[in-house]
């Protein structure tokens, strides 16, 4: 491969809507997941994480030093071995039609192999993700563009050297059989090419070139199907991570397990699906306050252990004791999970407001008692059409009008919509938004030399939408610590003196 292909990218969640947002972006057939419940785990494959407690076999400094040739060379033989082995030991469960079925069957009952599992379904993703309840970490689902994977080693080539061809043989306006057509093409592409591909490297010990086969698993067992499961092989025994690097056209490893750039900072802006299918791969960060809904989300999905292993062992790992059952919550810190945006809030019957009628001088007249720097502008609806604040006065003045004592709101509006702020930034969150959310807005703006006037509640984050309450960063202080709630008083009355 030459030069490097489009970047790898990342995308942080922190609410559920995120999430449902991403699902919908993120569209059935384009893509490809795999889920950790530690975001901070490399993608590796279990032969990777065996073989990393071998000295030089196992190290690899920076990221990029590759295994050894010799290694290399070598390995391969014992896969085969260990292949042959399986299918003589199994023999009496069942029968392997080929070397990469029995290898895609070692993969599922547990043994050690170069296969990494990805699956079709995001929420199979999810539950793989959340399969161990507790951690308190961020989690992660790493997303590969399926195209992507396609394109590399003369793979797409071929695929679409039979699309042509067998679009030659239909009638293009029978809607029945293009259907029955296109139901059959991935199925071809991967019986034809993917699968013979796979079985030609396991069988050949030569040196291969760094690169990934996607192997579907769907027919296998009732497991592999209940998971809709993919199995991404490596062309070789280097690490797993350098192998897809390679396949996605990325210089760097370390932009597949960590990528540096932030797709975007806020999900709900995005309405175009073309803007993630501009990735290669997208890893999906979820924050530790998403915990306590996760299993939630998937039961609704009837995703749970007794859907994904189809046996008793599935039966069994489904049953779980549940914290809201028990009465029992975990803290993050200092920070309640269960609180939201609604629980913080002061509530707007309590927010000093105006109207677009309301005169200057008025409004003035409540700031200057109420030691407030802002107050919101609400329409006949109770939307939030502005903010009135300190700074906005001096706009005021520049404008030399000679009704300044009876000027109305209406008269400055042109400043006082929300983005038009300089010292202040105001923001939009849902009433469900979580406290440790909250609490991270203000730490990133303080990160950014800038100021949080304060954040509206409606009810799910948007300028349309009545408005509920305010939260400042008085709020959240007191929410997070109660016991600081005299010292928070005697600040405001200080600054009122």
């Amino acid at each position: 491969m030459s030069g490097e292909g489009p970047k790898t990218g990342r995308i942080e969640l922190h609410t559920w809507r995120d999430f449902t947002k991403v699902m919908t972006l993120l569209n059935a057939g384009r893509w490809i997941y795999r889920g950790q419940e530690d975001a901070n785990w490399k993608l590796e494959s279990g032969i990777d994480r065996y073989l990393s407690n071998y000295g030089e076999v196992g190290m690899r400094r920076n990221g990029k030093e590759a295994r050894s040739g010799n290694f290399l060379l070598n390995f391969p033989r014992a896969e085969f071995f260990a292949i042959s082995r399986f299918q003589a030991m199994s023999q009496d469960f069942e029968k392997w039609e080929s070397n990469v079925a029995a290898l895609i069957a070692m993969q599922h009952y547990g043994a050690k192999t170069r296969l990494v599992d990805f699956t079709t379904s995001i929420m199979v993703a999810l539950f793989f993700a959340y399969e161990n309840r507790v951690t308190g970490k961020e989690r992660a689902i790493y997303a590969i563009n399926y195209s992507s994977l396609l394109r590399q080693n003369g793979m797409w080539s071929e695929y679409q050297k039979y699309l042509e061809d067998i679009k030659a043989t239909i009638n293009l306006g029978d809607e029945q059989a293009r259907w029955n057509v296109e139901s059959q093409i991935e199925n071809h592409y991967f019986q034809q090419f993917a699968l013979s591909k796979a079985e030609e490297n396991i069988k050949n010990t030569q040196l291969h070139e760094n690169g990934i086969i996607p192997l579907y698993t769907a027919s296998c067992n009732k497991r592999q199907r209940a998971q809709t499961g993919i199995e991404l092989m490596p062309c070789t025994f280097d690490w797993f991570d350098r192998n897809l690097a390679r396949a996605l056209n990325q210089k760097d490893v370390r932009e597949v397990n960590d990528p540096s750039l932030l797709v975007v900072e806020d999900i709900s802006i995005i309405d175009d699906p073309k803007t993630l299918l501009a990735h290669p791969l997208i890893k999906l960060v979820f924050a530790p306050m998403m915990e306590t809904d996760a299993w939630q989300l998937l039961d609704q999905a009837n995703i749970n252990a007794a859907t994904i292993y189809p046996d008793i062992v599935g039966v069994a790992r489904s049953v779980h004791y549940s914290e809201r059952t028990l009465g029992i919550y975990k803290d993050f810190g200092t920070v309640k999970e269960l609180m939201t945006a609604y629980d913080v809030c002061v509530p707007r019957k309590d927010v000093a407001t105006c109207s677009l009628d309301d005169t200057i001088f008025s409004v003035i007249d409540v700031m200057l008692d109420k030691v407030y720097s802002n107050v919101p502008v609400l329409d006949k609806k109770g939307r939030v059409v502005g903010v009135f604040s300190e700074s906005i006065l001096l706009d005021v003045y520049k404008m030399k009008t000679r009704r300044v004592n009876s000027l109305r709101m209406r008269g400055v509006a042109k400043f006082l919509s929300v983005e038009k702020h300089r010292a202040d930034k105001f923001m939009f969150v849902a009433k469900d938004t979580p406290i440790a959310r909250l609490r991270q807005i203000f730490e990133v703006a303080t990160e950014r030399y800038e100021r949080i006037g304060m954040l509206f509640v409606t009810e799910n984050g948007c300028p349309s939408e009545p408005l509920l309450g305010i939260i400042t960063g008085w709020d959240i202080a007191i929410a997070l610590d109660p016991s600081r709630k005299d010292n928070v008083c005697e600040a405001k009355q200080e600054r009122k003196v």
